[in-house]
């Protein structure tokens, strides 16, 4: 019998753009390690994600590093989309911004 048990949870976690996920894992100095075909990537900090599937799987009690990956990455599509639109995002606190048109 195992002295010890890794429980792992799988959930859902839809990252449209590999290039944003990437700058969200960057931005939070995350290791990584990404497949060929750039549909999966493996986290240093036990998190895998298949992109393929919009899975994401964490070892249980890590789910706190996961949401902390979510918020980078809404971050990021945040910034892109502002960006497209012509505008700027000017942060305020860790999770609060405001748009900015043309003032920066």
């Amino acid at each position: 019998m195992p002295c010890y048990q890794v429980q792992k949870v799988s959930v859902e976690f839809k990252a449209a753009h590999a290039d944003l996920l990437e700058k969200a894992i960057q931005s939070l100095g995350w290791q990584y390690d990404w497949n060929v075909a750039r549909t999966f990537c493996r986290l240093g900090n036990g998190i895998e994600l298949d992109l393929r599937s919009g899975q994401a799987t964490v070892n249980q009690g890590q789910q706190s590093k996961l949401n902390e990956l979510k918020r980078a990455y809404s971050q990021q599509a945040v910034k892109l989309a502002a960006k497209l639109g012509g505008w700027q995002v000017k942060s305020i606190t860790a999770n609060k911004g405001q748009l900015l048109k043309g003032m920066l």
